[in-house]
């Protein structure tokens, strides 16, 4: 029996060689799973629990998969799609924390966020994407 225990581990570590293991994609379908399992716990909400399931037992099978090329496709996808959330919401995020020593403009013609310091009065601004310039007041 002591024996079995102290092979189990080794048993393990090489049962797992060549698998894909956990990423963000995999992550964010466990967590997305968990808060549906949650969910369907309450009464007008038990519909969540199949797509819960679903989502978790996904979530495992990309783990475990040793199809890497595919895994990594759809990781990338999933990356792709989420950075653009997060690049719109770090503008904002950086936005929120220079509010009181910077201001920032629109671009009316490629719509690129431009900052400029505040308390300089009225100033022309340059786009650095389109080279557009407009006067606004900081």
């Amino acid at each position: 029996m002591r024996e079995f225990f102290s092979n189990l581990g080794r048993r393990i570590r090489t049962g797992l060689i060549g698998r894909y293991g956990i990423d963000e994609f995999s992550r964010f379908l466990m967590i997305l799973g968990i808060v549906f399992l949650f969910l369907g716990i309450i009464r007008p909400l038990q519909f969540l629990a199949i797509p819960a399931w679903i989502l978790v037992i996904y979530a495992y099978y990309r783990c475990f998969s040793k199809n890497i090329v595919k895994r990594s496709n759809e990781r990338d996808r999933y990356l792709r799609i989420t950075g653009k959330f997060k690049g719109k919401f770090s503008v904002y995020g950086r936005m929120w924390k220079e509010r009181k020593t910077h201001k920032y403009y629109r671009c009316s013609v490629c719509r690129t966020m431009v900052r400029v310091p505040r308390g300089k009065g009225k100033i022309a601004i340059t786009c650095p994407k389109c080279r557009n310039e407009f006067i606004k007041t900081t």
